[in-house]
């Protein structure tokens, strides 16, 4: 069974499904906080719509105008800024409505400051006619309205600060409106009067998980959804923390209005944004340093698996890259000896086999480059020139006809020889090649290059050179990584002491094969590659 190993992404991914499902079920609440703020700023001035509106307990007061105008108009807001289609349009109206909520949260700021100096006079509208909004709702605007445009930002951590706020309004909402349905006023107020009003509570309700499910696949979710170590944290100490303000927002509530301080609401408040935001980027830190380990453990499973996989491949290339296939009864003995200058593959490919009408073909290709690569395009020239041959082309031929077939910003050297058993009679090109060697009983000769490189010249020609393979003599041919046997030793060409060195074996051609790589460096840094042929007496 083949393994598979995938490394974690950015963050964890969600169940696509379970995605689909919250970011479905996100739209339908903005729809419905939409639909509801809409329906309660229209009741600020038709008794039948407010008529049929919650209002939670019969003591508590209406929405006024100037508190579900704004409102009305951030939940608009966040349901256009949360539309997920691509189209231009969609485009714009995600524009339009991250506008609106950064109008509404500016406003929000207006009236906590306010609030804050205690000077009701900068309300520019008199308080009789139009009643300022209470302070919980401009918080709420500043909170829910940079909420809106944090989660649909492109960047995960201004998600997740956007998500950390619309939960934040999410925990005191929940405690205010639970409150009002146990007909306590009290909870709805911050440090001073006037208090939340029920229908600004459940809107804010609405609206906070609506924006939290704007990118459910982002943010806490992803992080919670982790099996590592910080998705467990957050797991076990989020809804701690969640609830953290609503329940210090209890415990204040607790102390008679008269004796209350200010700074104690702010504090409990701030605690637990506190509390949100330190344990959002502890989880995170934690989870980056799980997913960096399990990203690393992931990539060298991977390569282990890959270099398990692909030996097989490189194994099978490289003993495609020398083939001998010569019959017995063809007179010949034939051998081949390669080393690799790194790896197990290289760039030089030879074949010595037996063609359909009896001759025997020499072929070697020394393509530059190391690696698979070249090989698969040593392997490819090799097989044209050997097709070629058993085409009945001769051996310049076979390079004419190869040099038009290029792999691509390549160079190759080759060398082609065409035997006949029977006779003896060679034909021999050579393209950019370093010298064969003929090693005959009575004389040694170097057989030089016919051609310029492979590819060099598209439309080159190449020369042949016809020689006669008696019985006992060799045809010697190596690849440049066997340069040493073209250099001189005691004033003497190399190629005699190789020939002095053949005759002395006896002509075998294995023994000749190691030989001649003996002249050559052990620890080579380009590929080797020997071809011996003998004709036996």
């Amino acid at each position: 069974m083949d393994e598979y190993v995938a490394a974690p992404g950015p963050q964890t991914a969600i169940d696509p499904a379970v995605e689909f499902r919250l970011s479905r079920g996100g739209t339908f609440l903005r729809w419905l906080a939409a639909i509801y703020a809409t329906l309660a700023l229209i009741s600020v001035e038709v008794d039948a719509v407010r008529s049929i509106l919650l209002r939670g307990p019969e003591f508590l007061r209406a929405l006024p105008l100037a508190g579900a105008l704004p409102l009305a108009l951030l939940a608009i807001g966040s349901l256009m800024a949360g539309d997920h289609q691509s189209s231009i349009g969609a485009v714009t109206w995600r524009r339009i409505g991250s506008t609106i909520a950064v109008l509404t949260a500016v406003l929000g700021v207006y009236v906590v400051a306010v609030y804050a100096i205690s000077f009701p006079d900068l309300w520019p509208v008199d308080p009789e006619i139009l009643p300022m909004p209470s302070l919980w709702l401009g918080l709420l605007w500043i909170t829910l309205g940079s909420a809106v445009l944090l989660s649909v930002s492109r960047f995960e951590r201004r998600v997740v600060a956007g998500q950390i706020a619309s939960l934040l309004v999410f925990s005191t909402a929940a405690v205010i409106f639970l409150g009002y349905l146990y007909n306590d006023v009290t909870v709805g107020r911050l440090f001073r009067p006037p208090e939340l009003t029920f229908q600004a509570t459940l809107v804010s309700l609405l609206i906070a998980v609506g924006v939290f499910l704007i990118r459910p696949g982002s943010g806490v979710l992803a992080v919670a959804s982790s099996p590592g170590p910080g998705g467990r944290m957050l797991r076990i100490f989020g809804p701690v923390a969640l609830f953290m303000p609503a329940l210090l927002l209890l415990a204040v509530e607790t102390v008679p209005v008269s004796d209350r301080r200010g700074a104690v609401a702010f504090i409990s408040v701030g605690l637990g944004l506190f509390l949100m935001i330190l344990l959002a980027f502890v989880v995170r830190v934690i989870d980056e340093t799980k997913r960096e380990a399990l990203t690393s453990a992931a990539e060298a499973a991977r390569a282990r698996i890959g270099l398990e996989q692909e030996a097989p491949v490189v194994q099978s290339l490289a003993e495609a890259l020398h083939l001998v296939d010569v019959d017995k009864e063809s007179g010949l003995d034939v051998a081949t000896r390669f080393r690799p200058g790194r790896g197990s593959v290289a760039g030089d490919s030879s074949s010595i086999r037996t063609l359909p009408d009896g001759t025997v073909c020499v072929v070697l290709v020394d393509m530059t480059g190391h690696g698979a690569d070249p090989s698969v395009r040593a392997i490819r020239v090799r097989d044209i020139l050997v097709h070629s041959l058993a085409l009945g082309r001769s051996p310049a031929e076979a390079m004419g006809l190869v040099g038009w077939s290029a792999p691509g910003d390549v160079l190759a050297s080759a060398i082609v020889a065409k035997l006949e058993p029977g006779t003896g009679e060679a034909s021999f090109a050579s393209a950019g090649h370093p010298p064969a060697v003929f090693v005959g009983r009575q004389q040694t000769e170097l057989l030089e290059a016919t051609g310029p490189l492979l590819y060099l010249d598209h439309e080159a020609s190449y020369g042949e050179v016809r020689f006669e393979l008696r019985r006992g003599d060799s045809l010697v041919v190596y690849s440049d990584g066997v340069a040493d046997v073209q250099r001189e030793r005691n004033g003497r060409p190399e190629p005699s002491v190789l020939a002095d060195a053949l005759l002395a074996e006896g002509g075998d051609a294995a023994r000749g094969a190691e030989l001649v790589l003996g002249f050559a460096s052990d620890e080579p840094s380009d590929d080797q590659t020997v071809l011996v042929v003998r004709r036996r007496l």
